[in-house]
């Protein structure tokens, strides 16, 4: 039986191995990728700049003046290693620095407003009983499982009607108000013991005290938790720019990304999604624990 179980657990293994590496390969090869040179990404990567077919595959014209079908091959290392894209987003290119400091601007508010907005919401579902508490919590996780396009043209016509388009409130707002921050907080909330706040409120009748001595530095993990689920939502955001902007100078460098604005080569956009996926990989490490703890925690 030992025998069985330790081929079950390296057969296990060897299965996340695998998987771990398909999910982390593009990482890699965009990494690599981004310390080629311009000329070198442009002569690997020369069938994504072609037209093509009707059915999408790349075409490519020989020499001989007759199309034929290329497959695009992806490299990992690079024949000579420079920093030339990065040389080139960062200082030759004043558009991702602007887009950098708007996304950072936009997912930090974002954010901060959504743990504002969601923790005493949460704490009245989770601790304050009251007639219908349980179907109103029930709304609000239906409302947060509808998809964006639902809920896309009632949020365009009141943003219109506030004439808040073409700002960064109209991404701000809708976000900060989404029901996810209230659902995740309360489950953290359910195993503040009763015990604990009523105990405190003999001592003392104010709210703030309670939360700032009680509350949140119990449910810590689920507000990292929040912060950089939110902050990560809110800094891969693309529909919502496209959709609620349309002064290219406001844009999140989501959008800059999402297609090759960066350069009219294919080369910068590597270093510049290496850089873009900096802030959400430094947030992942640093509160890795907290994250882990918080999540292994839920109660539904």
């Amino acid at each position: 039986m030992a025998i069985f179980k330790k081929i079950k657990l390296i057969l296990k293994n060897t299965l996340i191995t695998i998987i771990a590496i398909v999910f982390i390969f593009p990482l890699i090869a965009t990494v690599a990728d981004s310390f080629m040179s311009i000329d070198e990404v442009n002569n690997d990567y020369r069938l994504v700049l072609n037209k093509t077919d009707d059915i999408g595959n790349s075409l490519f014209q020989s020499d001989s003046g007759s199309n034929k079908e290329e497959r695009v091959s992806i490299q990992i290392i690079p024949d000579k290693i420079s920093i030339e894209q990065y040389y080139q987003t960062l200082i030759e290119n004043f558009d991702y620095i602007k887009m950098f400091w708007n996304s950072v601007k936009i997912s930090v508010l974002i954010s901060l407003l959504t743990f504002i907005i969601a923790f005493p919401q949460s704490y009245v579902f989770a601790k304050v009983k009251f007639k219908g508490s349980s179907l109103v919590f029930f709304i609000y996780i239906i409302v947060m499982m509808m998809p964006f396009q639902v809920t896309l043209l009632p949020n365009y016509l009141l943003l219109r009607f506030m004439n808040l388009l073409n700002t960064h409130s109209a991404l701000i707002l809708p976000a900060a108000f989404s029901p996810f921050g209230v659902f995740l907080l309360t489950q953290f909330m359910r195993y503040v013991p009763n015990e604990t706040i009523e105990s405190f409120k003999l001592e003392s009748n104010s709210l703030f005290r309670l939360f700032s001595h009680i509350i949140i530095p119990a449910v810590k993990p689920g507000i990292i938790a929040l912060f950089v689920l939110v902050f990560a939502e809110s800094w891969n955001m693309v529909e919502q720019p496209l959709i609620f902007l349309t002064d290219e100078f406001l844009y999140p460098l989501s959008l800059a990304l999402n297609g090759t604005r960066l350069s009219n080569s294919l080369g910068a956009p590597f270093a510049g999604a290496v850089l873009y996926v900096i802030p959400i990989i430094t947030l992942y490490f640093y509160f890795e624990e907290e994250i882990i703890a918080g999540f292994s925690n839920w109660k539904f």
